[in-house]
């Protein structure tokens, strides 16, 4: 061999034994991240309506160390403008990326039959607020679900970004079954995608909110049986304070796990 070819061989060489002998990059966003392997896993997280003061709108909540599953089911409930529904989150600061894989199923494990059933990974912005001082227009919010929404046992993505309690939706065609689901965000930029097992990553929506603090909740959202409660929807603050007993909740959350990670760089324009 040449001698300048085996000097540049030995020194990629060495390179690559040096990069394998530096310690893998420490996230401290890591830590936040849940595989669901133990019901204490629960106590690290915080619920919106205990942080609050609200009424709890979850039936069962839980962690199946048999399968290293969350499993949630919300009682009649939305997250639509100024109304409220189950939220388990944490707190980050700056960028990040949050990946789930879960799937919103029925009571009997298949697509559920209730309309507007749908779970999956929501950001909001906190509220310094209580029952007794809260007033209306001040949600802020976005989330990517799965599940049905007007249409029983048709799967759907919504997506749904919320600004001053005036809340814009979107409806994508989904599949039954496990999902992945991930928020990114980069400064005032939030993009939300899905990905099936042994798929590609596919974008379903970009939001440009400048308004959502550096500090924002991160986490799990679920609803389900919006339309039972109709006599509510002009009254949010009763619909928040007094959970509807009657109707037909029919949402079965199953989370397998969620990550959290700082987010690589943005491509290139």
């Amino acid at each position: 061999m040449h001698r300048h070819a085996f000097l540049v061989l030995a020194a990629h060489v060495a390179a690559a034994q040096a990069a394998r002998a530096l310690p893998p990059r420490t996230d401290d966003l890591a830590p936040l991240s849940d595989e669901f392997a133990s019901a204490a896993s629960l106590a690290r997280w915080k619920e919106f309506h205990v942080v609050e003061g609200w009424p709890s709108m979850t039936r069962r909540m839980g962690v199946d160390t048999a399968t290293g599953e969350l499993r949630l089911e919300p009682g009649t409930s939305g997250w639509y403008g100024d109304f409220h529904a189950p939220f388990l989150f944490r707190e980050v600061t700056g960028d990040f990326q949050v990946t789930t894989r879960l799937r919103a199923d029925g009571p009997d494990g298949q697509v559920p039959t209730t309309p507007w059933s749908l779970a999956g990974l929501m950001v909001r912005a906190p509220r310094d607020v209580t029952p007794a001082t809260w007033t209306p227009g001040g949600e802020a919010w976005l989330f990517l679900t799965t599940g049905v929404a007007g249409a029983p046992s048709t799967p759907v993505f919504e997506t749904k970004t919320t600004v001053a309690s005036r809340s814009a939706l979107r409806l994508h065609p989904a599949r039954a079954g496990w999902v992945e689901l991930r928020i990114v965000r980069r400064g005032p930029a939030f993009e939300l995608l899905t990905r099936y097992d042994g798929e590609e990553w596919e974008v379903r929506e970009r939001f440009h909110r400048p308004d959502l603090p550096a500090t924002v909740q991160v986490g799990i959202n679920a609803y389900t049986d919006w339309n039972s409660a109709g006599a509510l929807h002009g009254d949010p603050f009763r619909f928040n304070t007094v959970p509807f007993q009657g109707g037909s909740p029919g949402l079965h959350l199953r989370v397998d796990w969620i990550r959290f990670a700082r987010p690589e760089a943005a491509p290139s324009p």
